[in-house]
């Protein structure tokens, strides 16, 4: 036998035998294999959720074999060539489950290879399929431009289709681990040819990439060093975004990639993307307000990259980051930014976490290993966490910042470096009165740090004193803080015993002197316990039952919009504090030692008798605690509380006999009953028969009502827990606490491993089964047996009924895990079944799996045996009674549902409970998990809790039944209460019904059938019924019936249709819900799937083969389930389009029948004469939504009915050899694909000949293997021989002028208030008709297309647009006559649309010419081209001149970089243009050129384009603006003139012109990643000159934003020096001139400063540059306009923050130099005309702007610096006026934490200051 790959840790743990892995294993595959074989996917859907629960019982405990043939048998499914989106989903999730990491480590390489292929072929159709655009498949993840359109319309997009996109993105990234070897290879050679530059496939090609090319293959040279280097220079020369990819391969190469090039770029991308202020004006006025933007993948793969050579460069650059994003992350400042940094702050620490965590662990996964060379060493964590420390400290305070995730990182990271300064400042914030939000984040901070000050022997000293701290935070003033406090206590109890170790001073136990204190400490545990019950105690004393109303503007996720608690509401406070409050006690109890359990146990007792308290919030609060304490000390408990009880009920109810609900007392001491109800069931067997008298004495009082409920619910606590199997305790440390000679402080914080835990369980014995058995008899046969006795007496007390079915309920619901099963006869059949009766009895012949769950076989629970059975039958003759007698009894009928689903469904624990436990298991284990301390270390407490969830989930498992007669007449009565009359009967049924049918097999079939008669229209029929009956169908089960089977398709729709008589609001409101969703969760589903030979192979390989009788009748069933399916849902159409036809149909139903109609065409579908001609019809209908259905409808079909043609396949090998060089770009071998006039076919002979390419990438990049053309001439299209009846149909109706008249009528009014636009599924219909039926369908439409292109309105042009567009794009195989026919036809019109457009017609034309040339070869119209420069600045008005234009842009966006012979001419054209004098004509001369030069692109160093390029455009551009030198560079003295800025100077009409274009071209998308060619920036010193003009102020807003966006761009290095030319030329000039006017000046430092901040890490390669740049900078602190020097200083001063010029000490004594320059003698105060007082105001503002720049932090050399600037206040006026201006900024933003700052000065520093900042008092 195989070994299996894990061991069974958990089950072993349990205290009873479980069943036998590989048995229950072995029949799981039989199933699976069984009905795969058999072609059954409805049961192979049934047999693979037992897989699932089967995994997440036992693990992956089976063979590695099993695991590969299981594996491959989904992966089989999820890749069939037709895709059956029912299968797919759940194959995908059973696909992700098997081959997670979990399992990954047991499979290498070699076990198991996967072709991507397949894979490949389905995602790219779900993102990118035609077949879902064109409406054919529902259920397929569509493009954005698809989701878009579906939100425009009345519903929004299904939700399912947001669904399958993630499915599969997580099958990819579990599946290409184990992709082949040549994998790599074969998606290069797929995805190469698709990067093409300004070319949306570019993003298809990074996106696949992303998703598919393997990372993890452990040799890189055929992997990822294929492609490595491409998609880097990719990144660097596009704006795509391949970080995902990138990211990846770091994770998982670490060490072999050389990062170190790479990483400055990295860290200024990352900067860019914060879009953080620069400089005290932050930014150029007019820089789009674009959102900051934090990519988390960068983040991360800064983390990777760590190890090696490079830790020490990304630590470098990471500590410049943190000290750029410190000040901004300080509460004070508040923006935009704030929450992206400091989610930079989150990935930055989790993401270096998750890695130490993965080296510090065995490393078992074969794709993770890291060499030992670059694994993190402790000084690297260490140098980390002192980087981040200081950011993550501030951010604690930001408003925006959930912090507990990252200080738990650094403090788990390295304590003694974290834990010291985190101590130092928690006493104080504790006692923060002032700011609450201090002690809030103390207590956060305080809680998730806890583990690691228990593991650190230094913190370990303060915890008890900050235990004592924390007591005060406990009040009643502050709820919020309380919770906190409570939170904070709870993990503190968790983690260190509460017990007393000072007696081990005493003893001769050895000892450490830290020890020895921490001992004498724990003394005080008994006094911290007394406080902490105190404070718990005065809490719920006053928490009081309020009726707050609704809740919504309460937003916390715990807290739903009203919480109710019986008839009242809470409020969120009471809600947080009651789960605060719960777990506290709970984690105390169970953590502390006897002799303080005995305290608590006396102040609860003490309490709780001396007080009375409502029982809704205090009186809850209290009970839960003493349940807690009951539950973990229990006989104590116990023994003190019952007797009480016992003798203080039943004195309560001898006195006071009546009128019970109104005594306080009485409902006070039934609910401590109900609290003590908890613990081992055999520390209540003494008190059995004392308890069951009092519970019978207390059911007796039918009147009651509140102590009824409370006192069945505590009889049924106590039946629970008799058979409840528990843990006996939940300590943190398994030594008994007892024990006086163990130090338990050691144990504080410390882990185990599941191997190590031991445990002792509580068993329920023969004394318990015999409570049990007396018990119900007592209670539950007695109840049946009054609810008997009550419908023969006819007892019309409701009360009395309500009483007994609640105790039958609770019976069933306490041991339903005990009870057998109903329903053993045979299943039903149904009569329609077509002889397939056999097949289902084989089909349901299986035994469903049913785990052990704990109890002793053999031990006999008579009274049990046939509860289940006696209370069904019982509860159907009260409901009999009722419902004839008291059919007013709502709560009677309510708790007759909850009976029936009991005994239909209840088998073990409810799965919701199990559910919101494992949610808190969870949450526990990852607030309290510390994976470096050793692997799979928990604490003790959270692996209890696993084993509790184990014990939980064998318990909960629900179970598929057959679907037998006596479930069938408990199931109709529900469906009648659900049909009932009153709504919360309707409700409580209908919800029964919807956990009911899941679990029985065909319940589902024969309850729709009892359906039909309530959705037709009758007099016995309700409103109310048939209300019940359409909600019951929007139950999702029932919904995924009606919409998986055909058969019931065909029963049900319809009658949704034709459910229009009856008019109540409320129930057209309900069918338009339920229509929403038959079409949102509709799925196509393949009538003619077929499984492929590999997947039976593997069925069969997984267990064997099924007998041949079996397989054949499969087939047979297989057969005629597929037949009947096409029928029915072929029938269903001819229903639907009937109704649509129907006169009487109303426009609201027709609209609900549109749209399911639509979604039902299938490409499998028979397409009848009938539903065409319906169709037809419809085209012409009044109502909107049968018009739009009508033609989206023939639209599919049309497009099923297209010809298809045969693609012309190339070698690209016979292309003509590329030479030497790079295969990107322009090259010979794809010469051929280039625009050129002369090689235009002219005849027809030439154009059938010519070979078309419509894809613009193809033949930029490397070449496909092969390349598919379809581009075949249909020389027969439009013959009316080659026509069949329904081609004749649609022709002959579109050649009726009657037909056509009505159809343009329609088509051609205003749809859209003053915004008409083109319709996406008109225009497909349109091309698909041309497409079909040639030119001569044209004709019908061409007198109303002449004359609407000259109309008068905007719909008559979207007509006309809408028919020319998709005439030309449905002329792509015409023959050659045709096409020429078109194209004379179409000319002139366009000639119109050119001369006549107008400003609300622009937008339609705009997007006509898109739709024609989008994804066609230019070469196909080279007549429009001709015609769009022939209308070239030709026309009326301006608005012509400019529109022609608009529309020439269009043409020629599309057309790429195949164009470059006509952008040469355009080109040229444009530039005649330049100076052109209007604006609008500027504006769109910068769009034309924008798309002249957007081919000048270096990817992957391509060739140098033909193409247009920079260098051309700036060739001529430059000796135009030369008359601008003098003006501007002449003199720095000479202000820039009206003159030289006025309206006639052709030079400034350039200028213009230029920034027009840059603007356009920088700003279209708010994107600044993509580079800036080196050429732009001979043209940024004229930008700056001219932008502080005050003459022109469209010149000076069009150059602001121009600088704006080139400055914040990140810049390649060849561009580096150019960009820094630019400032040098303005500053210093040329030929000896001096520069610019000062105010040129000023915007030259402030673009230097914002261009070196964007361009920070990759300047710092650069020593000589930076050294330029420092020089340029000093100079211009001397010059004489203080501006430029203000400007300056501020300038350096910012750069030397951010670490331009490394260590700022050199820099500082330089300035302290220049700031004491000796003065002329007789130099005034006042004076500012000498040199040397300019030198000084220029190095005292930089130092003040380095003061400035530090507004939250004290440097080291602050202090000082500070004292050398007070030498200044009495200094020129000038120069003080600077100081004492940055002294009053120092105060104000020092002046929060100024008790923290003021330890980094001197006694005599502080003085000094003191002196400066504070004000001399009148009296000094």
């Amino acid at each position: 036998m195989d070994k299996p790959l894990e061991n069974d840790k958990w089950n072993k743990l349990l205290p009873y035998e479980t069943d036998d892995a590989d048995d229950i294993f072995q029949i799981i595959k039989s199933n699976i294999s069984k009905s795969i074989q058999l072609k059954n996917l409805n049961l192979f859907s049934v047999y693979c959720p037992e897989l699932e629960n089967f995994i997440k019982v036992y693990g992956y405990q089976f063979p590695v074999k099993d695991l590969v043939l299981l594996i491959k048998l989904f992966y089989s499914f999820i890749t069939q060539e037709e895709l059956d989106i029912t299968i797919i989903n759940p194959s995908c999730k059973y696909f992700t489950l098997l081959l997670k990491y979990r399992s990954k480590k047991f499979l290498s390489r070699d076990d198991l290879v996967l072709d991507w292929k397949p894979l490949y072929r389905n995602v790219n159709e779900v993102y990118f399929g035609k077949d879902a655009t064109n409406g054919l498949k529902h259920g397929l993840l569509r493009s954005k431009k698809f989701q878009k359109y579906s939100k425009t319309h009345r519903r929004r997009t299904p939700k399912f289709f947001s669904a399958l996109e993630p499915t599969l993105r997580n099958v990819v990234t579990a599946a290409k681990d184990y992709f082949s070897d040549d994998s790599t290879r074969e998606m290069l050679e797929e995805f190469e040819p698709l990067l093409c530059p300004q070319d949306t496939a570019s993003r298809k090609a990074v996106t696949m990439m992303s998703m598919f090319l393997p990372c993890t293959h452990p040799n890189p040279d055929i992997s990822i060093r294929l492609w490595f280097d491409n998609i880097i220079g990719l990144m660097k020369t596009n704006s795509l975004d391949c970080t995902i990819l990138l990211k990846h391969v770091a994770k998982f190469n670490v060490g072999k990639i050389d990062w170190k090039p790479h990483i400055p770029w990295l860290f200024d991308l990352i900067l860019n993307d914060l879009n953080l202020p620069v400089g005290e004006s932050h930014t150029f006025a007019g820089l789009p307000s674009g959102a900051p933007y934090a990519n988390q993948s960068k983040i991360e793969f800064i983390i990777w990259t760590l190890g090696g050579d490079c830790t020490p460069i990304v630590y470098e650059n990471l500590r410049i980051l943190m000290g750029i994003c410190e000040s901004y992350l300080h509460p004070s400042n508040s923006g935009s930014w704030a929450p992206h940094l400091v989610m930079v702050v989150n990935h930055l620490c989790s993401t270096f976490l998750k890695r130490v965590e993965m080296e510090r662990q065995e490393q078992k996964y074969w794709f993770k290993v890291i060499p030992e060379s670059h694994k993190l060493s402790d000084e690297d964590i260490r140098e980390f966490v002192r980087i981040l420390h200081p950011s993550a400290k501030i951010s604690m305070y930001n408003a925006s910042n959930n912090f507990q995730r990252d200080f738990q990182c650094l403090v788990k990271l390295a304590p003694d470096i974290v834990l010291p300064d985190f101590l130092t400042g928690v006493f104080e914030n504790l006692e923060s009165v002032v700011e609450p939000q201090r002690v809030t984040t103390a207590l956060c901070s305080f809680a998730v740090s806890f583990r690691s000050m228990c593991l650190n022997q230094e913190a370990k000293q303060d915890i008890i004193p900050l235990l004592h701290c924390l007591l005060p935070t406990i009040s009643t003033n502050d709820l919020h803080k309380s919770w906190m406090a409570l939170l904070a206590f709870w993990i503190s109890f968790t983690m260190i015993p509460i017990v007393d170790c000072s007696h081990l001073l005493d003893t001769s136990v050895e000892r450490k002197k830290e020890s020895e204190k921490l001992w004498r400490a724990t003394a005080q545990f008994k006094d911290i316990v007394a406080v902490f019950i105190d404070r718990l105690l005065n809490l719920i004393e006053v928490s009081a039952m309020e009726d707050t109303g609704s809740m919504n503007a309460i937003n916390h996720k715990q807290a739903r919009s009203k919480i109710m608690k019986g008839e009242h509401t809470v409020n969120l406070s009471d809600y947080l504090a009651e789960g605060s409050i719960y777990m506290s006690f709970d984690t105390l109890l169970k953590n502390a030692s006897d002799d303080i359990r005995d305290m608590v146990l006396d102040k609860v007792f003490r309490y709780c008798t001396t007080t009375t308290l409502e029982v809704k919030i205090a009186g809850k609060m209290m009970g839960d605690a003493l349940s807690n304490l009951t539950n973990t000390y229990t006989e104590k408990t116990l023994k003190r509380f019952l007797p009480y009880l016992f003798r203080e009920i039943n004195s309560l109810l001898n006195d006071q006999p009546t009128d019970r609900d109104g005594n306080p007392e009485l409902l006070w001491n039934v609910t401590m009953l109900r609290s003590v109800m908890r613990g081992r069931g055999d520390c209540f067997i003494p008190y059995m028969e004392e308890l069951s008298d009092l519970f019978e004495r207390l059911l007796n009082f039918h009147n009651a009502k509140e102590l009824i409920d409370i006192s069945i619910k505590a009889l049924s606590d106590l039946m629970y827990l008799l058979l409840k199997i528990k843990a006996k305790e939940s300590r943190s440390c398994q030594v008994d606490y007892n024990d006086k000679t163990f130090d338990f402080t050691e144990t504080w914080g410390e882990g185990l491993a599941s191997e190590e835990l031991k445990l002792e369980w509580f068993v329920p014995g023969e004394a318990e089964y015999a409570a049990v058995n007396k018990l119900v008899r007592r209670f539950g046969r007695s109840a049946l047996d009054k609810l008997l006795r009550l419908i023969q007496q006819k007892e019309e007390s409701k009360e009395a009924f309500h009483v007994q079915l609640k105790i039958v309920f609770y019976v069933l619901k306490c041991y339903s895990h005990m009870m057998p099963t109903i329903g053993k006869g045979s299943p039903i059949k149904k009569p329609d079944m077509n002889g397939a009766e056999a097949y289902i009895e084989k089909l349901w012949s299986y035994n469903p799996i049913r785990l052990k769950s704990g109890g002793k076989p053999g031990v006999n629970l008579p009274e049990l045996q046939t509860f289940r059975s006696d209370s069904a039958k019982i509860t159907m003759k009260v409901y009999d009674y009722i419902k004839g007698s008291n059919s007013d009894d709502t709560k009677s009928f309510e708790l007759i549902t909850f009976i029936l689903e009991g005994v239909l469904i209840f088998h073990g624990n409810d799965s919701s409970s199990f559910l919101n436990e494992q949610r808190k298991y969870k949450s526990v284990k990852q607030m309290l998990d510390n994976k470096l301390l050793g692997k799979k270390k928990q604490l003790r407490m959270v692996l209890i809790q696993r084993m509790h969830l184990q014990q939980q989930y064998r318990q909960c498992a629900q179970v598929l039944s057959h679907y037998t007669e006596e479930h069938h007449i408990y199931t109709s009565a529900l469906l009648e209460l659900s049909l009932s009359n009153y709504t919360i009967v309707r409700k409580t049924g209908q919800w029964s019904l919807r956990r009911v049918l899941p679990h029985l097999g065909l319940a589902g079939l024969f309850i729709l059938d009892a359906l039909v008669p309530y959705l037709k229209p009758s007099s016995d029929v309700t409103h109310e019924q048939m209300k019940g009956a359409i909600y019951f169908l929007y139950i999702p089960f029932c919904t995924q019936l009606i919409l998986r089977r055909p058969k019931i398709s065909y029963q049900f729709l319809p009658l949704i249709c034709r459910a229009q008589h009856s008019e109540k609001d409320s129930i057209i409101n309900t069918i338009e819900c339920l229509c929403d969703q038959v079409v949102d969760h509709y799925r196509t589903i393949p009538f003619s799937l077929t499984l492929t030979q590999e997947t039976l192979d593997f069925a069969v390989q997984l267990k064997g083969t099924i007998p041949a009788e079996l397989q054949a009748m499969g087939e047979k069933f297989y057969e005629l389930r597929h037949g009947q399916d096409l029928y029915y849902h072929n029938k269903t159409i001819a229903e639907l389009h009937t109704i649509m036809t129907t006169e009487s149909t109303s426009w609201r139903f027709l609209g609900i029948t549109a749209d399911i109609l639509k979604m039902l065409i299938h490409k499998q579908i028979d397409i009848t004469t009938d539903l065409v001609e319906a169709m037809l019809r419809c085209l012409t209908h009044d109502s909107i939504a049968a018009r739009r259905t009508a033609m989206r409808i023939l639209s599919m079909i049309l497009y099923m009915r297209r010809k298809k043609y045969k693609d012309l396949i190339l070698d690209p090998a016979t292309f003509p050899d590329d030479g030497e060089g790079t295969r990107v770009g322009e090259r010979p071998s794809n010469m051929w694909l280039q625009y050129r006039k002369a090689e235009i076919p002219r005849t027809e002979e030439e154009y059938e000949k010519f070979i078309f390419c419509d894809k613009p990438h193809w033949g930029f990049n490397k070449w496909p293997k092969q390349l598919k053309l379809c581009i075949e001439i249909d020389k027969d299209l439009g013959n009316p021989t080659n026509f069949d009846e329904i081609d004749k149909l649609i022709v002959s109706w579109f050649h009726n002028e009657e037909n056509v008249s009505k159809f343009v009528s329609l088509y051609s009014i205003e749809l859209y208030k003053g915004s008409e636009k083109m319709d996406e599924f008109t225009g497909r219909f349109y091309r698909d008709l041309f497409r079909n039926y040639g030119w001569g369908m044209y004709s019908v439409f061409e007198k109303k297309v002449q004359e609407f292109v000259t109309g008068t309105t905007d719909s008559e042009h979207r007509f006309a647009a809408e028919i020319i567009a998709h005439v030309v794009r449905g002329s792509k195989h015409w023959p050659f006559k045709d096409v020429e026919a078109m194209w004379d036809t179409i000319i002139p019109l366009f000639s119109k649309v050119f001369s006549s457009v107008s400003s609300e017609t622009l937008n339609l034309w705009y997007c006509c010419l898109s739709e024609i040339v989008g994804d066609r070869d230019p070469r196909r119209f080279s007549r429009l081209i001709e015609l769009a420069n022939q209308e070239f600045m030709s026309g009326k008005t301006i608005f012509h001149y400019t529109s022609g234009c608009y529309l020439l842009e269009q043409i020629i966006a599309q057309f790429e970089w195949k164009f470059a012979e006509g952008l040469h001419e355009l080109l040229d054209k444009v530039c005649s243009n330049l100076n052109n004098s209007y604006k609008n004509v500027r504006n769109i001369m910068g769009h034309l050129i924008d798309r002249c030069l957007a081919n000048d692109n270096q990817m992957f160093g391509a060739r140098r384009t033909l193409n247009p390029t920079h260098h051309d455009l700036m060739s001529r551009v430059l000796p135009l603006l030369t008359p601008l030198d003098e003006g501007l560079f002449g003199s720095e003295w000479i202000v820039v003139s009206k003159l030289t800025l006025s309206d006639d100077n052709d030079s400034v009409k350039v200028i213009k012109t230029i920034l027009s274009w840059f603007v356009y071209a920088y700003f279209k998308f708010l994107q600044f990643h993509s580079p800036l060619h080196p050429a732009v920036f001979s043209v940024v010193p004229y930008v700056i000159a001219l932008e502080p003009n005050e003459v022109d102020q469209d010149l000076k807003n069009l150059a602001t934003r121009c600088l704006a966006g080139i400055s914040r761009r990140t810049l390649l290095p060849d561009s580096l020096h150019p960009a820094l030319n630019a400032v040098n030329r303005v500053m210093v000039g040329e030929n000896g001139t001096s520069g610019c006017t000062w105010k040129a000046k000023c915007t030259a430092l402030v673009y230097l400063q914002v261009t070196c901040f964007c361009n920070l890490y990759q300047l710092r390669l650069y020593p000589d540059t930076i050294a330029n740049i420092r020089q340029l900078l000093l100079e211009c602190l001397n010059v004489s306009q203080v501006e430029v020097r203000q400007t300056a200083g501020m300038t350096l001063g910012g750069l030397m923050k951010i670490g331009l010029f490394g260590d700022v000490s050199e820099l500082l004594g330089i300035l302290k130099s220049l700031a004491v320059t000796p003065l002329p003698p007789g130099t005034k105060r006042s004076q500012t005309d000498v040199k040397e007082v300019w030198t000084r105001h220029g190095a005292v503002t930089t130092l003040c702007a380095l003061v400035n720049a530090y507004p939250y932090s004290v440097t080291p050399w602050m202090p000082e610096l500070l004292v050398f600037l007070s030498k200044f206040t009495r200094s020129n006026v000038m120069i003080a006026n600077t100081v004492k201006k940055s002294m009053l900024n120092f105060k104000r933003t020092h002046l929060d934490n100024w008790t923290e700052h003021k330890i980094k000065f001197t006694e005599d520093q502080l003085l000094l200051l003191q002196d400066l900042l504070v004000s001399p008092n009148y009296y000094a």
